[in-house]
């Protein structure tokens, strides 16, 4: 390989690391620029992926819309996508720095009065298991004023429809309004389910924001001076409340510039 080439690799291995690349993704992509269309199997030993692995990688990459899987007569072969579909991902990152330069004159100013200080009476409570997060949701009943929050997937898929639908019967009982804000992670986990009526008669409000601009990757409630995580991946069940009224002030304020880049709901 002569000098020319090995630059212009070492560039490119730069700007595909800038663009948030694994070392891996970066060898499947590098493959199939410098040698052209490949099968799986050629492309795994080409790139150094095992074939285990690379369908998982290959499926991440296809959803970038940087490689294509292309059908020839007698076989299936992938190939690097066009050029332009590269720099949609430049305009993505484009998109996430102006957000970030957008809302962090706010954020500092939300920061400034939080740094140094003590806070007591900080209360922080743990809860693992299904039934654990069953709590932390009929906790949320107890808001005295509007909830927000972000939305990653439905919880009925983790408490059960029955458990759900008594929630909700009794957030409506109790004249509660909620405010959340939900991205393509959530969209994907109610495909092909049927709308539920009594959602209709809360009141609730959503908003959408694409997965370039906020990843909602874990469910979180603000009420009261209250901030409740939850997460459940796999196996992996558990919750925290957070009780503090100044870090419930700035998450709700953080909330809100959120809502307002957000677009309004479709559902």
């Amino acid at each position: 390989m002569n000098k020319n080439s090995s630059d212009n690799l070492s560039a490119l291995d730069t700007f595909l690391t800038q663009l948030g690349f694994t070392v891996e993704e970066k060898s499947i992509y590098t493959a199939l620029v410098t040698r052209g269309s490949m099968t799986i199997l050629e492309l795994s030993k080409a790139a150094g992926v095992n074939r285990t692995k690379i369908y998982r990688l290959l499926d991440e990459l296809k959803k970038r819309g940087i490689i294509l899987e292309v059908v020839e007569e007698y076989k299936t072969v992938l190939k690097a996508a066009e050029i332009h579909n590269l720099e949609q991902l430049v305009k993505e990152q484009e998109a996430k720095a102006a957000l970030l330069r957008e809302s962090f004159p706010h954020v500092v100013s939300m920061l400034h009065p939080m740094m140094n200080l003590q806070q007591p009476g900080t209360e922080v409570i743990m809860y693992r298991g299904v039934e654990g997060i069953k709590q932390m949701i009929w906790n949320t009943l107890e808001a005295k004023s509007e909830i927000v929050g972000y939305t990653y997937r439905e919880m009925d898929e983790l408490v059960g429809e029955t458990y759900d639908q008594s929630w909700r019967e009794e957030f409506k009982a109790r004249d509660l309004s909620m405010r959340d804000i939900y991205s393509d992670v959530y969209l994907e986990s109610i495909k092909g389910k049927k709308d539920n009526q009594l959602v209709s008669d809360l009141k609730f409000e959503s908003r959408y924001i694409a997965e370039k601009h906020l990843t909602i990757n874990h469910q979180i409630d603000i009420y009261n001076d209250i901030v409740a995580f939850y997460s459940w991946q796999g196996e992996e069940i558990y919750g925290v409340e957070i009780h503090n009224a100044k870090l419930a002030q700035m998450q709700r304020q953080m909330f809100e510039i959120v809502w307002n880049i957000s677009k309004r709901s479709k559902l």
